[in-house]
């Protein structure tokens, strides 16, 4: 081209276009332009014209480069393009950097995973040359997910004191994180350490361990658990000591102290008395032994189980049995002993008895002269004392009283007879000795026990009357009384030695002498008239007595012109003894 043209833009646009220097600069945007440059022909030269023309490609935008960041954990996918802007679409995604995850080129996504690294991602738009490619870079700051590990737990009593490593009860956690005490009270906890001793009386407690997360990853936690039983506590031992004469319940649970409720008792040692093991009682009786309870609660494992023992001693009761060498009779004036024997503490108890029984409290020694007749029941008391009750034992004794004797006798006592001498006495049982002695007798026992004496008497001269002296002595349960004289006299039997009647014929209307002769002297007579035949007696008296021996009667007959016959008939009375009746003549 010929200089001095100028030159004009006929398509395009965009761009700087400079006329007079000729010259563009293309921006972006531009599209493709021509320019024409035109030199003025001078006629008749036409002008003349060139074309220049400036294709204009498009340089590719690949956006403003752009970033997130996002957790491992995080399962969403993540669209690139929403991280560039400003970015033509048409380009191409490549991953320049990182690992793990899923990447999508052709969706131009991403997503996380466990374990994936920040990545960087880059979009490419193929220039057309002269245009360069361009790119941009969505980056994906990816931060770890941390992890806490799997919660976990354990159980132990609350009487461990062994440190539990709160570490071991989780497991996969990573290190790094932080202890705190969610729940629970009692026992020791080291947050440092992540260590916790139980303690008596702690609880069920929770520790979370905390692992802080960089955003937008979320802190990770998990829990260790540690169940903590209470250690059953039986409380302390205790023991108490009683009698085996005490009947007094006693309560176990009185003995041990500081026990939890819910337990159980045995008996683990020991026989005799009464054991309640629901009531947690035990009352002696005799024969009872010491004897040891039990009392369990059963811990909930890991506890054990835990004990304590009730120890009822038990004491014997002392033992006493008293006897006296009795009975004794009233008339013992010297102090008679008990004999006391035992077991254990018998010695040194009293002596106490009826009312009526001279005894001395202390030795029990009794003095019969000075008691009153009787069985009494003396009772031994030993004292209270090793835990026993007072201890009795009792026997009977008898004073027996000293016997009185009486006695009957049938009088008179005649010649020949049976001697009805009967003895009694107040003592039922009395037996009796006497001796007798006697004048005028013969053949008359000298001495007997018979409490009847019905020998026959028999005078030595049935006309003489004897004597006998009987000294009794009576004795009744060893016990002597004193001894009784009797008197006693013997009559001969009266014999009539003659009957004389005056005059055996007398005339009616007459009177009648009879005398009567009889021995021993001193004889009075009784008269009967027999075989009576027509007599008459005018005073109207058939019987009678006579003191004397002398009879005086008026007699007739029943006819003046009949004679009439009658008989007497006396009998010898001396003392109250009888003499054989004799039969007077025929008047």
């Amino acid at each position: 081209e010929q200089a001095g043209g100028t030159w004009t833009q006929t398509s395009g646009a965009g761009g700087t276009f400079n006329a007079g220097a000729g010259t563009y600069t293309p921006a972006p945007g531009a599209t493709t332009s021509t320019f024409t440059y035109t030199l003025v022909g001078t006629a008749p030269c036409i002008n003349d014209t060139s074309v220049a023309t400036i294709n204009i490609n498009a340089q590719p935008n690949a956006g403003v480069d752009g970033n997130t960041t996002v957790c491992d954990s995080s399962v969403a996918p993540i669209n690139l393009f929403s991280l560039i802007t400003g970015e033509q679409a048409g380009g191409t995604w490549t991953q320049t950097s990182g690992t793990g995850g899923t990447f999508n080129a052709g969706a131009g996504t991403f997503t996380p995973a466990p374990g994936a690294t920040t990545s960087t991602f880059t979009y490419t738009l193929v220039g057309i040359a002269p245009c360069t490619n361009d790119t941009s870079i969505a980056t994906i700051n990816i931060n770890a997910q941390p992890n806490a590990g799997v919660d976990g737990n354990t159980t132990v009593c609350d009487s461990s004191v062994a440190p539990i490593d709160l570490f071991s009860l989780i497991t996969g956690e990573q290190a790094g994180g932080t202890w705190t005490q969610t729940s629970g009270t009692g026992g020791t906890f080291n947050a440092g350490a992540g260590t916790y001793t139980p303690a008596s009386g702690a609880t069920t407690s929770t520790f979370t361990y905390t692992l802080v997360g960089t955003a937008p990853c979320i802190n990770d936690t998990s829990v260790a658990t540690i169940n903590i039983n209470a250690q059953p506590n039986a409380g302390t031992d205790g023991a108490t000591t009683t009698c085996e004469n005490n009947p007094a319940t006693i309560n176990l649970f009185s003995l041990i102290t500081g026990e939890q409720a819910g337990g159980t008792w045995t008996q683990t040692s020991g026989a005799g008395g009464t054991f309640n093991a629901a009531a947690g009682t035990y009352t002696p009786a005799m024969g009872a032994t010491t004897s040891t309870f039990t009392y369990t609660l059963v811990g909930t494992a890991p506890c054990v189980n835990d004990i304590s023992v009730a120890t009822v001693n038990v004491n014997m009761a002392p033992t006493a049995t008293i006897s006296y060498s009795g009975p004794y009779c009233v008339n013992t004036t010297s102090a008679q002993n008990v004999t006391l024997t035992g077991t254990g503490n018998y010695t040194g108890g009293t002596f106490s008895s009826t009312t009526g029984l001279s005894i001395n409290a202390t030795t029990g020694a009794i003095t019969p002269s000075t008691s009153t007749p009787g069985t009494y029941v003396v009772t031994y008391t030993i004292p209270a004392g090793s835990s026993c009750l007072p201890v009795q034992t009792q026997t009977n004794v008898t004073i027996t009283p000293k016997p009185v004797m009486t006695y009957t006798v049938t009088t008179p006592i005649c010649d020949g007879s049976a001697l009805n001498f009967v003895l009694s006495s107040n003592v039922p049982g009395t037996t009796y000795t006497w001796d007798a002695s006697n004048n005028g007798l013969t053949g008359f026992n000298a001495s007997g026990t018979q409490a009847n004496i019905n020998q026959v008497v028999h005078l030595t001269n049935p006309m003489v009357g004897g004597t006998i002296t009987m000294v009794i002595l009576p004795t009744a349960n060893g016990c002597t009384g004193d001894p009784v004289t009797v008197n006693l006299v013997v009559n001969p039997n009266p014999v009539i030695s003659s009957i004389t009647v005056e005059d055996a014929q007398i005339c009616a209307g007459s009177q009648v002498h009879i005398d009567v002769d009889g021995e021993p002297t001193g004889l009075t007579y009784t008269w009967t008239a027999v075989n009576n035949n027509g007599v008459i007696i005018t005073n109207g008296t058939y019987s009678g007595t006579s003191a004397n021996g002398a009879l005086n009667l008026q007699l007739t007959t029943n006819s003046p012109t009949t004679i009439g016959t009658i008989q007497f008939e006396f009998t010898p009375i001396r003392n109250g003894c009888v003499g054989t009746p004799v039969l007077s003549q025929v008047i």
